[in-house]
């Protein structure tokens, strides 16, 4: 007599085909939707609040938040990156809806102002975190309406981001950074402040044809002698060139960059690099996302004592 208990039927072959078939479309689903990305910002955002608890973060828990690589692309090629997560775009609004959300996952991931994730120092230090690594695919320039010499205006980019929301009926992407959609207002104040002698007004242009960061920082608490700009917005600009630290703050002053050692650097137009906002709940300042062009002379002056991201 045969032993049939270890013979399948037709049934059962069909059965396991299909759960087979549907764990791969499955698996190809998750690989489009980029979870593993999704992932690794959650685990980032974790180990910053965990970071900032008071009772969990006694053993001094480290951050672990890992710098993302993007390359934005119209045809879907990239020949500035190797291995990059490839964003296809068409359009200047879709470029400024990508670079948009980088900045929010960023600001998300490291605790929107409301975590602590350092601790006090003897001395007054700006620690950075650098979220995104950005690039431009040669297939952008000249072949997307909006983007002249190639470069594209980060003005116009600041006019989008206090014009559209994150999410249907949600609030603007300046209100989650800054907590005011007025653009205007806000650079009228940083022209106006006593320290911009410049008068720079502008937050100036991404150029496609370098690399950028998408960073966020904190500023330890001790020595903390921040001026406020704007009624009750709790911001201060950041001026290229300047450092965080108070006293090491230049503006530039003709044609040439004086860094706090009195060094002279290379040529800058004055623009409006970052802004910092008070923290909400904790006493720190942070510098809200920001896009700033990769390892440059203008982010070696934000004067960062430490990355707390790794590459």
């Amino acid at each position: 007599m045969k032993n049939k208990r270890g013979e399948l039927t037709t049934q059962q072959i069909v059965i396991l085909i299909v759960l087979i078939m549907s764990f791969v479309v499955i698996l190809y689903f998750l690989f489009r939707l980029n979870l593993g990305e999704s992932s690794e910002k959650e685990i980032c955002h974790n180990s910053v609040v965990m970071k900032g608890n008071p009772v969990l973060s006694k053993g001094d828990v480290p951050l672990n938040c890992k710098r993302t690589y993007v390359c934005l692309s119209k045809d879907g090629s990239c020949e500035a990156m190797t291995n990059p997560n490839i964003k296809k775009v068409e359009t200047l609004p879709e470029i400024y809806k990508v670079l948009a959300d980088e900045m929010a996952d960023c600001w998300w991931m490291f605790g929107e102002g409301k975590v602590k994730y350092v601790k006090d120092k003897l001395l007054q230090n700006n620690y950075c975190s650098i979220c995104t690594q950005l690039a431009f695919d040669d297939s952008i320039n000249d072949s997307v309406e909006g983007i002249e010499g190639g470069e594209i205006s980060q003005d116009d980019f600041y006019k989008y981001l206090s014009e559209t929301p994150m999410s249907e009926g949600g609030e603007t992407y300046t209100e989650y950074f800054f907590g005011t959609n007025n653009i205007p207002g806000l650079k009228a104040d940083i022209s106006g402040h006593e320290d911009n002698i410049e008068g720079a007004t502008t937050f100036g242009t991404i150029s496609i044809d370098e690399q950028y960061f998408v960073a966020t920082g904190i500023v330890s608490e001790v020595g903390k002698t921040w001026k406020i700009l704007g009624a009750g917005l709790g911001v201060l600009a950041i001026i290229s060139p300047l450092g965080w630290v108070v006293g090491a703050i230049v503006i530039t002053s003709g044609a040439a960059a004086v860094t706090a050692g009195d060094e002279i650097s290379e040529f800058f137009k004055p623009k409006i690099v970052a802004i910092l906002v008070e923290g909400d709940g904790v006493e720190n300042y942070f510098m809200a996302p920001t896009i700033i062009e990769a390892r440059s002379e203008t982010f070696n002056v934000l004067n960062c004592k430490d990355i707390m991201s790794t590459a």
